[in-house]
């Protein structure tokens, strides 16, 4: 399957198409669409996420991604520090002993082979941000296994309760978690956010909760995804690998490039108001998916939006969103992916997907590969 092959060609036909299903929703796929929808908060609301709808979210809308400004900046505020450029600079020499390690690891095998997504792209971004959560890094395979289940479980009768089912095993770890971290508290981002303010008012215990699921969902799943995309990529195109190999100097254009081509995240919005959108009448209380896929290779932004360009500037893409609701952990992203591309053509130049090896993907909220098998 092919999600981005698909949005391209909605766009080119459909670019505002409306989907019965799931309840109805309008779906958006030009790039000046997107950024009109991204930065009118008072038209377009973040407070209902999901397409279908995520209603076992009722009373638990995760901070701060279900608020609009100005309660949305407040909650904003208190992230923020944790993903300043200092801060992420500061963990890139961590970032690639994590990536060496892992590498070697495969390397040492012997066996000319790896199934990818299990021993590189999952453990990479999940020990490193298991660690800045003061989550024990042993247990992200769990933590893994719990973030998949509650984003990509198919959305039928019995998958939404197997889906809440996992949001609820998180809520539970998480409230021990922030109870023992009450009690010793540590050097932290839990700890830090039990000790923070809004408005001049102590977080609640729920609030720190809901803060920190959107961490660990949002940490544990976006960085494995475009690992995956991007080797999947690199993978089928040596002519482009080899470049990459030649001069590793190319590795930060191509964590843009890996990012346009695949932009994984596809955002909902809520209509607040009746009004018309480039001929199209929407009615408060529509939803809108934004299929971001669709907009970073939509050729009224980008030329020759396929091909894969190191030199392509500006590359003004939206894999990290725009707005308010701009990706806060976007520095961190980038760190990861640029020292992954390093390292591992560093050590590994040559690789394919072997001959009939299937790389099964999922589509949804967030786009992604399953499994991806490299032999070198």
């Amino acid at each position: 399957m092919d999600p981005f092959g698909y949005q391209d060609a909605l766009r080119e036909e459909c670019p505002i198409a409306y989907s019965p299903v799931y309840e109805g929703f309008w779906v958006l796929t030009r790039y000046q669409d997107h950024r009109e929808v991204l930065q009118q908060p008072e038209s377009f609301s973040s407070r209902i996420v999901g397409v279908p709808g995520a209603k076992w979210y009722a009373g638990n809308e995760l901070l701060p991604l279900t608020l609009d400004p100005p309660q949305h900046t407040k909650y904003r505020a208190l992230i923020n520090p944790a993903f300043s450029p200092r801060r992420i600079t500061a963990l890139e020499k961590t970032v690639r002993e994590q990536s060496v390690r892992l590498i070697e690891e495969i390397r040492s095998a012997g066996t000319g082979s790896t199934e990818f997504m299990a021993d590189f792209a999952e453990p990479l971004p999940s020990l490193v941000f298991t660690e800045m959560l003061g989550l024990p890094s042993s247990e992200y395979r769990q933590f893994v296994f719990w973030v998949d289940t509650m984003l990509h479980t198919p959305p039928t009768e019995q998958g939404v309760r197997v889906r809440q089912q996992a949001g609820e095993q998180i809520n539970d770890y998480l409230t021990d978690l922030i109870a023992e971290r009450r009690a010793y508290p540590r050097d932290d981002m839990v700890s830090d956010l039990i000790d923070s303010e809004v408005d001049g008012q102590r977080l609640s215990g729920s609030e720190v909760r809901r803060v920190c699921f959107l961490l660990f969902s949002a940490g544990l799943e976006t960085v494995t995804t475009a690992l995956g995309w991007g080797f999947r990529y690199l993978a089928e195109h040596p002519q482009v690998r080899r470049r990459l190999v030649d001069a590793p100097e190319l590795a930060e254009p191509a964590v843009e490039e890996i990012l346009r081509l695949h932009s994984f995240v596809n955002h909902a919005r809520t209509v607040t108001r009746d009004l018309d959108f480039h001929g199209v009448h929407m009615r408060e209380g529509d939803r809108v998916l934004l299929l971001s896929g669709a907009a970073g290779r939509d050729p009224r932004q980008f030329p020759d939006p396929t091909t894969f360009d190191f030199d392509r500037k500006p590359n003004r893409h939206i894999a990290f969103s725009l707005g308010p609701h701009r990706c806060a952990g976007s520095h961190l992203a980038r760190l990861e992916l640029r020292v992954a591309l390093e390292e591992w053509h560093a050590r590994i130049p040559e690789y394919a997907i072997p001959e009939g090896a299937e790389v099964p993907v999922h589509a949804g909220g967030v786009a992604g590969v399953e499994k991806l098998a490299l032999a070198f």
